[in-house]
């Protein structure tokens, strides 16, 4: 089985895996991009007010046309907590967020549209929390994915086994699309 932290760390490969069925091999195809930013974040740092030093609510998201056949859009932010002592990352998941309507290009800070969900973050909670631990530097993956309608998310999902399933190589519902972009958060 694998782990948490190598399900994440595939996530970077996502976006050129084979959208082929099991055991064909063909040549990769890159996953169309979706264009995915924060408004709020300059510089790609992470402004206070969208964490535990501030109101901990998530900073309003932006992203550009989805392609067709995308009937949901499916959100993460995953935290990166360089561990020095095995030369090796943390990783854990801040936020999750499923149904989101591809016919919409944007979040307003702290709100979710009608029809959107939350799915359960490291900490098996549901919600959004970026707290690092005091004097630590953290990287934070914002990630956009574009889910065709053979793919049902239900309420309450844990967010670590949806990430695994979209990175197994041979999921029979890969995603169609994908956008991300990083912020680093220090307390």
């Amino acid at each position: 089985m694998r782990t948490l932290a190598t399900a994440i760390s595939t996530t970077i490969l996502l976006p050129t895996l084979a959208l082929t069925g099991c055991g064909a091999t063909t040549a990769t195809k890159p996953l169309p991009h979706i264009a995915f930013k924060s408004p709020a974040i300059q510089h790609t740092t992470l402004p206070a007010r969208y964490t535990c030093d501030g109101h901990n609510t998530p900073p309003p998201l932006e992203w550009g046309t989805v392609p067709a056949g995308v009937t949901q859009l499916l959100l993460f932010v995953i935290g990166y907590t360089p561990e020095p002592a095995t030369n090796t990352n943390k990783v854990s998941i801040e936020w999750a967020v499923a149904g989101l309507n591809p016919a919409l290009h944007k979040l307003t800070a702290g709100t979710l549209p009608p029809g959107a969900y939350q799915g359960l973050n490291s900490n098996s909670k549901l919600g959004y929390s970026i707290c690092p631990e005091k004097g630590h530097r953290v990287q934070y993956q914002f990630e956009l994915y574009g889910l065709p309608p053979t793919t049902t998310i239900s309420p309450d999902f844990a967010a670590a086994s949806i990430i695994t399933s979209l990175t197994e190589q041979h999921t029979t519902t890969p995603p169609t699309a994908y956008g991300a972009f990083a912020a680093t958060y220090k307390r």
